[in-house]
């Protein structure tokens, strides 16, 4: 059974290299679209929080 799991991944693999361009600049432009309709649903998910994401702020001894 592993055998047959392991071999289906790896056709996989192999299958995705041989997406032409085209079929390729579609899927990543629908998770693109993906991306933009979530942050319209959960605009919060998106929001960076300064404090914890400046890293300006942090004290410059920061050695210890």
């Amino acid at each position: 059974m592993q055998d047959i799991t392991n071999k289906e991944i790896n056709g996989a693999d192999s299958n995705a290299q041989h997406i032409p361009l085209e079929e390729k600049q579609k899927l990543v432009g629908a998770f693109a679209w993906l991306i933009q309709e979530d942050k319209k649903q959960n605009p919060a998910l998106y929001q960076l929080n300064k404090k914890q994401n400046d890293r300006h702020s942090l004290p410059i001894n920061t050695q210890g």
